[in-house]
């Protein structure tokens, strides 16, 4: 039976970064883009017009002796946005057009609707309409072709963190999928015929199922990406089915089934299906019969694959102490860029000692004058979540450890995302 020291050594030589993948845009908010991304089309597509209005040849105003001088047209047509016309546009004539519509053949500015003189028509087409415009220019109010960039042009760049801006601009220049540092996935299985839907009321025998939606948080607490598979009944055909599926994620996590027992068959059915073990038992408490193997994927990275104890606090204590760290590793952290997790604390009031494996125990750790304070709290054991729920760090109790006494220094693992809140909060 390992350490944790030896086991953590073993995590991080299995642990290969995880690869570039290709997602939906809408999915990839918040991930860094690994490609180029190119334009298809023009932007505009083609001349538009910017405002709800009339489409007219400048030369007609061109003509105008004042600023005062009213241009009366025919309106020879109407185009709404996603329509075209056939027709040219001459001299003296006008069409009437909304916004983002295409720009006739002949027309270059558009005089917005509001300039329609007080007592003219409505400019309907088949009419006449007046129109003034004191600071009329040539090619007013319309959006050149290609003047917001053109085809073949990179509009976002490799490496760029992508923002709800970015995925519409991806839309716009026809990308449905970008490839990007996408968080890891992580599988999740739940074994054991007692378990129920956390839903549903326990008969005797029966325990609801608290281990899938904890892992979960704890996985998505790591900005990793949660697969909840359900709950695998304890015989062959039922976890083969679900581990086949939870294999093609970059990490998978089964809980219980993992000891020694008849019904503990997660090791061997992982076994059977290609995964190979590279260690099973760990010398601490809880969670000494924790299961780490390595799956290889064809054109892939390899899967992390963890069999956690199936008592929620085991299963919690293990995944602070060893799936933090491997997800860290898949995203590029070393484990030196870690180990700012262990924290030297100094005891308040006093502990047993620890037996023959060392003692992961729930405690209260707070930044005081001088350091950290830690104290050790009321705990029940392995099942005891209404006991780790109060604590926000474990307090490291070595093998076969004496007593420690008040103002004893000791080693602490932070609960990470508890312990940085109460910290913000003070």
């Amino acid at each position: 039976m390992i350490d944790v020291v030896e086991a953590l050594r073993r995590v991080e030589k299995a642990a290969v970064g995880s690869q570039p993948r290709r997602v939906r845009i809408e999915n990839a908010v918040g991930m860094q883009l690994r490609e180029d991304v190119i334009s298809d089309t023009d932007s505009p597509p083609w001349h538009r017009s910017m405002m709800d209005g009339f489409a007219v040849l400048s030369s007609d105003f061109a003509l105008a002796e004042d600023d005062k001088q009213v241009v009366t047209l025919d309106v020879v047509a109407e185009i709404g946005a996603g329509e075209t016309t056939a027709i040219i546009l001459k001299r003296g004539q006008c069409i009437r057009i909304m916004t983002g519509a295409p720009m006739p053949t002949g027309a270059d500015a558009v005089i917005p609707i509001e300039r329609v003189v007080p007592g003219s028509s409505d400019g309907l087409t088949g009419e006449h309409v007046s129109l003034h415009d004191s600071h009329f220019r040539f090619g007013q109010h319309v959006s050149k072709k290609a003047s917001f960039f053109h085809k073949g042009q990179t509009v976002i760049h490799s490496g760029v963190e992508l923002e709800p801006v970015h995925i519409g601009l991806a839309a716009e220049v026809g990308v449905s999928h970008v490839t990007v540092n996408a968080p890891p996935r992580v599988s999740i299985i739940t074994t054991g015929n007692e378990l129920i839907s956390d839903c549903k009321i326990p008969g005797k025998g029966q325990i609801r199922n608290t281990n899938e939606p904890m892992l979960a948080a704890a996985v998505v607490r790591c900005g990793a990406e949660p697969i909840p598979m359900g709950i695998a009944k304890d015989h062959a055909e039922s976890l083969r089915a679900l581990m086949a599926q939870g294999l093609a994620a970059d990490l998978l996590l089964l809980s219980g089934g993992v000891s020694a027992g008849d019904y503990d068959l997660v090791p061997r059915m992982l076994e059977k299906m290609g995964v190979e073990c590279i260690f099973h038992k760990v010398c601490m408490k809880p969670g000494k019969p924790i299961w780490f193997g390595v799956f290889q994927r064809p054109e892939a990275s390899p899967t992390l694959v963890f069999g956690l104890p199936g008592n929620p606090v085991s299963a919690l204590v293990c995944f602070e102490l060893f799936v933090r760290p491997a997800l860290g590793l898949i995203t590029g952290q070393s484990l030196e860029m870690q180990r700012g997790s262990h924290l030297t604390a100094r005891l308040v009031g006093s502990v047993k000692g620890s037996g023959d494996r060392p003692v992961y125990h729930p405690c209260h750790l707070e930044l005081a004058e001088g350091g950290f304070l830690a104290e050790a709290l009321p705990w029940g054991g392995s099942a005891d979540l209404l006991g780790l729920s109060r604590a926000n760090g474990l307090l490291v109790l070595p093998k076969n450890c004496g007593d420690y006494h008040k103002g004893d220094s000791v080693e602490v693992v932070p609960l990470v995302s508890r312990f940085r809140y109460e910290s913000e909060r003070c």
